[in-house]
């Protein structure tokens, strides 16, 4: 076959292959405010979740809506369309949606199915809490700095998208996000030596969370943070826990323009892993003003093991699926489709292809024929 025609069909294939992949992701909007509607991007889920920009109990800028893309390898292959509400509450703090392009908009959010979380008591000591013994909150957190041996428990609620979703029911050393140490570290060399614990049930921090898994991971433990232009970091040094973990935040909201961590985590398995995520991989947040990344890695097939038999499995999977999940099989079907009519056009390449050499063979034939007769 001749190189152009080849390369004809080939760049026809790329061509095929680029437009199925495209088809799969879903388009959203990528912006700050509930009601934003200002650029979009493409990715495998839409969300809405909650930013605020913390070091420790301190405010670095106001809280903030934000909306965008979800995609990565951690991510669950069958995440329901829905929003998670606190109680009494009419705003929801976290949506996953990908039935519909632009599934991310106030009136569309309305539709899916919505989820009301509990927030849980704490017991509060230290010097955020004032006089006030306990506190309310999404998260209950245990506090420690080995260096100086202070304590602090606590509440604290999502500060990031994805991030402390994952680490739920973990012991994180170094935390995995400015938000979770209170007051027991001033800058990123002392946080290197601060180990922090996040809960989800009543009371759960009264005491150290003490994991009793082998922990085998090997990992470094670092942390970057720029604040006002000005970069801070610690050195390496080595940790053991079930996994490692990186984090990554990137922020036009607030001061605190950058935030970055390894480390290492063990789980206590308390807290069931959320059904949004897998136990390992990597999962990229991106909006207008923030870009957030999180990895969790471990050699260990047992603690891949313990997390998925501990993963949440929502009521709404053995109900009548939503409006919203009847719009993702929909747009199941119109990719199945379009496999089908790429199959279908690879065949009939192929197809023409050997058709044509045949005719070329014939004419090679009746050529050589005709030399052979004096013709």
């Amino acid at each position: 076959m001749p190189k152009t025609k080849w390369r004809l069909n080939h760049s026809i294939l790329l061509l095929f292959i680029a437009q199925i992949s495209i088809s799969e992701a879903v388009k959203c909007h990528d912006c700050v405010g509930m009601d934003c509607m200002g650029s979009f991007c493409k990715g495998d889920y839409c969300m809405v979740s909650q930013y605020a920009p913390r070091w420790g109990s301190a405010r670095w800028g106001e809280s903030e809506v934000v909306k965008g893309c979800v995609n990565g390898s951690m991510l669950a292959k069958d995440i329901r369309d829905h929003c998670e509400y606190a109680e009494d509450s009419e705003e929801p703090f976290t949506c996953f949606c990908n039935g519909k392009d632009l599934c991310n908009t106030r009136g569309r959010l309305r539709k899916v199915e919505r989820e009301d979380v509990e927030l849980v008591q704490c017991v509060c000591d230290g010097a955020h809490c004032r006089n006030d013994k306990t506190c309310i909150g999404e998260l209950c957190t245990y506090v420690i700095n080995h260096v100086t041996k202070q304590v602090e428990k606590g509440c604290t609620n999502a500060s990031v998208p994805l991030i402390e979703r994952r680490a739920i029911g973990s012991c994180m050393a170094p935390p995995i996000t400015g938000a979770m140490h209170h007051t027991v570290a001033k800058d990123a060399a002392s946080l290197l030596g601060v180990e922090s614990c996040i809960c989800g049930t009543d009371y759960c921090n009264s005491e150290k969370p003490t994991p009793t898994v082998p922990e085998k991971e090997k990992c470094t433990a670092f942390v970057e943070v720029t604040t006002m232009g000005t970069t801070t970091k610690s050195k390496n040094i080595s940790c053991t826990g079930e996994y490692c973990f990186t984090a990554t935040i990137k922020s036009k909201l607030g001061i605190m323009s950058s935030y970055r961590t390894l480390g290492c985590a063990s789980f206590t398995g308390e807290d069931p892993l959320p059904e949004e995520l897998d136990p390992t991989g990597c999962a990229v947040f991106r909006s207008e003003n923030l870009e957030v990344k999180t990895c969790f890695k471990t050699s260990d097939r047992s603690a891949v093991g313990r997390a998925l038999a501990s993963k949440q499995i929502p009521e709404s999977k053995n109900s009548k699926p939503s409006k919203g999940s009847s719009g993702k099989s929909q747009k199941s079907k119109a990719k199945q489709m379009e496999i089908t009519v790429f199959v279908l056009i690879i065949i009939c390449i192929l197809g023409s292809g050997i058709v044509w050499k045949f005719e070329l063979h014939k004419k090679l034939k009746r050529s050589n024929y005709d030399s052979v007769a004096g013709g």
